[in-house]
């Protein structure tokens, strides 16, 4: 009886354990991931043709700074075999590679770290002539390749950045051949962006404005000018702004040395999109111009009196041949003008000598138009009024018949062929009278 209750206890054991065993398969079967089914040859990335097939070149370094692995680019670009390069080629014992930095940014990644240089010049040698070497600007990238938590290559990307650095350097003497024309020219030069704030002055704006460029950018010319002159200035901007073309204006602004007048040219700033950014503007003094202008003018209406006194003085001689008897000899063509300072200096000589007799010796002019018999009989009349007597000499024949033409009333005026009959008669009719009036 009792062998038999220890075989049921061994065997109810053996089927504990047994449960427990099928139990932890199951468990061990569920929690091991299923095997990947490798993947067809076919499909399979044919890493090392995407590595040679890569534009830029790539070198593989061991942390010993031996080439390990080079695509075709690279081959290609320093025109060496690979054979020549892996194994073989160590940067870490290139003194160049060294001075320049590379072997510097390797080590950084050899301890992990992912390193971009800066721009670095190289010289790619000729592989016979060391003077046809290619100049370049390179940027290198390196890489740190782990297996593990332990770095085993450095990969170093290399890009050719000298048309980008060319490009730079071009914009940087473009900018600074704009700045020294904006610093040197002899013009006012400044913009201001679209909330009306200085962005550009130059060394005239400030010695204009009295302020220094540190003082003047970022703020609005409100701030330096009379608002008067500000509310002008922002509607000149308004104005460049809506035209289509540069709008040019004249100003003048109260300096320390006084008025100074300026003529301003504005036009508006645009972006690639065509939206306003600002508004540029260039002033030119024109105070010394204006000046001279205005002192040429002053010049000119002195001439011009000068040259009318002369005029007067030419044209309508009075010769006084004897008391009381005025000769004025008329020469050339006979204007409605001239005809008026004829009068004018005859009533002026009769009135202030005294004179009785005045006689207009027409011999010198050979036209007989309207302006010669209208001077003729206005004259006239106006010697009567002043009670003096009026001898015409030298009356040609056209003249004479022009008068007759009109039909002018020749009352009270002698009319004689020539100067000297003329005077003669005055000295006669002066001796009539007495010697003095």
């Amino acid at each position: 009886m009792s062998t038999q209750g220890g075989d049921d206890a061994m065997w109810a054991e053996n089927a504990r354990l047994r449960a427990r065993i099928e139990e932890l398969e199951r468990r061990l079967a569920e929690a091991t991931p299923p095997q990947a089914t490798p993947a067809p040859a076919s499909e399979r990335v044919p890493f090392e043709a995407v590595f040679d097939l890569l534009p830029m070149p790539v070198f593989v370094y061991r942390t010993d700074g031996v080439v390990a692995a080079v695509n075709e680019v690279t081959c290609t670009w320093y025109k060496t075999p690979r054979e020549y390069l892996v194994g073989k080629y160590n940067m870490l014992q290139d003194p160049e590679t060294i001075s320049k930095g590379f072997a510097d940014g390797f080590l950084r990644a050899v301890a992990g770290e992912v390193v971009t240089l800066p721009a670095i010049p190289y010289v790619i040698k000729h592989e016979t002539n060391e003077d046809l070497g290619r100049w370049c600007w390179l940027e290198v990238t390196y890489l740190p390749l782990r297996d593990g938590a332990e770095v085993k290559f450095v990969v170093a990307l290399i890009r050719d950045v000298s048309a980008h650095r060319e490009a730079e350097a071009q914009q940087r003497r473009s900018a600074a051949l704009l700045q020294s024309i904006i610093e040197n020219a002899p013009l006012l030069i400044y913009a201001v962006d679209a909330e009306g704030r200085y962005t550009v002055a130059n060394r005239l704006v400030e010695a204009a404005v009295g302020r220094s460029r540190g003082e003047l950018l970022g703020r609005p010319p409100s701030d330096f000018v009379p608002a008067d002159l500000a509310a002008r200035f922002a509607e000149q901007d308004r104005e460049a702004i809506a035209s289509s073309a540069p709008v040019v204006a004249e100003d003048r602004l109260e300096m320390l040395d006084g008025t100074h007048v300026f003529i301003t040219t504005k036009f508006a700033l645009r972006d690639d999109d065509g939206e306003v950014t600002g508004v540029c503007g260039i002033s030119a003094d024109i105070t010394e111009r204006v000046r001279a202008e205005e002192q040429n003018l002053r010049l000119q209406e002195q001439m011009f009196r000068v040259r009318e006194e002369t005029l007067r003085s030419i044209s309508t001689p009075l010769l006084p041949i004897a008391a009381g008897v005025l000769v004025v000899p008329l020469v050339g063509k006979m204007t409605r003008e001239r005809a008026d300072l004829v009068i004018e200096a005859l009533l002026h000589g009769i009135s202030s000598q005294q004179a009785r007799i005045a006689i207009l010796d027409v011999t010198g002019m050979p036209e007989a138009g309207p302006e010669v018999t209208d001077a003729l009989i206005r004259a006239a009349r106006s010697v009567r009024l002043l009670g003096a007597e009026i001898v015409i000499t030298g009356v040609r024949p056209s003249v004479a018949q022009s008068l007759v033409q009109l039909e002018a009333d020749l009352g009270g005026i002698v009319t004689l062929g020539t100067l000297e009959r003329g005077v003669a008669y005055a000295l006669s009719r002066r001796s009539h009278r007495g010697a003095a009036p």
